[in-house]
């Protein structure tokens, strides 16, 4: 299998800074090295930008979707050319560009599926968020529940149905994000029950038979906070390595994720930085072997 390596050095419009630093360190640490090592067919790495000249001043949410055009256009170019693509951003609102370029090369009318791991769920709206933060709010806004301006500079041109999203790992929700979540078809897989690996199989199995492709994303800050120390948005209680790993197995092994991010990597400064850094070139590492196939760019159609 060919990979395709992205990178999106971003926290919402500001480049290579804080988690947007973490694409850039894990290009530094050796990983495309590392993936060739381990027997990958790799391309690039290809990085998505934000032409200045489309940089509106306080128009954060719009510039995000922006960037996510162009995020779009290189997934499609990816899964044009038969390649998997493994993506490297700074923050989760990359994600609106992933899925619409994995819409762009099959199909808006092509059954998506996303699994999101993460501490935290990551479905708020402007409407239930306390903080604002749009990094808090992008699987809701692949669920069409809020940011149209966003979606559409991004190019996504339609939304995901929730019925084919789960959120996996969660331990920290908002309780109006919560309130949201349970009044969709959302599935929700505790961190508690993440590490059974039954629950989540189970999930993602029906997952798979009703989707062509899936898009895998995992936020760094599910892993425990000892393993990324310099984590953002740190949250206790996570998994070890090794249970993450596991459970992106689980959903590699369907034969369906055409995408994969990683996310929300601070390299920080000093052994805490080094530590995370760490951390994640090892995740990756951990579950590449699963990650043998992916469906080919004109697969439309769902088995089972």
């Amino acid at each position: 299998m060919r990979v395709d390596l992205i990178t999106v050095p971003y926290r919402y419009d500001e480049p290579g800074e804080g988690l947007g630093a973490g694409p850039g360190a894990l290009l530094a640490a050796g990983l495309p090295e590392q993936m060739r090592g381990a027997g990958i067919e790799l391309t690039g790495p290809h990085e998505a930008h934000l032409d200045p000249a489309l940089c509106e001043d306080g128009r954060t949410a719009l510039n995000v979707g922006r960037l996510g055009a162009d995020t779009s256009r290189l997934v499609a170019a990816a899964r044009r050319n038969g390649d998997a693509a493994l993506v490297l951003t700074g923050d989760d609102t990359a994600a609106i560009g992933v899925v619409s370029g994995l819409q762009q090369a099959d199909g808006a009318g092509t059954p998506i599926g996303v699994v999101w791991i993460d501490a935290h769920g990551d479905f708020n709206t402007p409407e239930t968020s306390f903080s604002g933060i749009l990094a808090g709010m992008p699987v809701a806004i692949l669920a069409g529940l809020a940011g149209p301006l966003w979606r559409e500079a991004a190019g996504l041109a339609a939304p995901v149905p929730t019925d084919r999203i789960v959120l996996a790992g969660v331990r920290e929700l908002d309780e109006k994000e919560a309130d949201l979540i349970r009044s969709t078809d959302v599935r929700v897989v505790q961190a508690s029950d993440l590490c059974d690996g039954n629950r989540l199989a189970e999930v993602v199995d029906s997952l798979a038979r009703r989707c062509a492709l899936i898009y895998l994303h995992v936020d760094l800050d599910v892993l425990d906070p000892r393993f990324v120390p310099s984590a953002s948005t740190p949250s206790a209680n996570g998994l070890a390595i090794g249970e993450l790993t596991g459970a992106m197995s689980t959903v590699l092994q369907t034969g369906k994720v055409a995408a994969v991010a990683i996310s929300s990597l601070n390299p920080g400064a000093g052994a805490r930085g080094e530590r995370s850094v760490l951390s994640a070139m090892k995740t990756i590492e951990g579950f590449l072997p699963s990650w043998t196939t992916t469906p080919g760019p004109s697969s439309s159609s769902v088995g089972g």
